[in-house]
């Protein structure tokens, strides 16, 4: 059975065009174990509501973006089966770099494609969650 993935784009994380990220992502995800879905957010908080609703139907939620991309997906599935899925595509990427995901596209989502999952601390302050 293939996981569903999805695929969070915010479109303005670190300053450059993602329009060429669907195609990286169709290019180099393993198609015969992984069933993707892309979208792109619209405007702030997006990324949140989008994740908060596909942690229902989906086994991976990708955060394609930096940091703030990953906080807003992530604070949407802490609590819930889904796994978080990281591309970073941010300025800084803080938090892929502690996670050591390579800043290359095509390894990231080799990560994906393997399932690599791994714990990560969750914490929350003044309502905020931070990882």
């Amino acid at each position: 059975m293939k996981r569903k993935a999805l695929f969070i784009i915010n479109p303005i994380a670190g300053g450059k065009s993602k329009e060429h990220v669907p195609q990286l992502i169709q290019q180099h995800l393993d198609k015969a174990t992984v069933e993707h879905t892309i979208v792109f957010t619209e405007e702030a908080g997006h990324a949140h509501w989008l994740a908060k609703e596909a942690a229902k139907t989906y086994q991976s939620i990708i955060a394609v973006g930096g940091d703030g991309t990953v906080n807003e997906v992530a604070s949407a599935v802490v609590g819930t089966q889904a796994a978080l899925g990281i591309l970073p595509f941010g300025s800084g990427n803080g938090l892929s770099r502690f996670l050591s995901i390579p800043m290359d596209t095509a390894k990231a989502i080799q990560n994906i494609n393997d399932n690599n999952i791994e714990l990560i601390d969750a914490g929350q302050m003044d309502g905020q969650w931070f990882f």
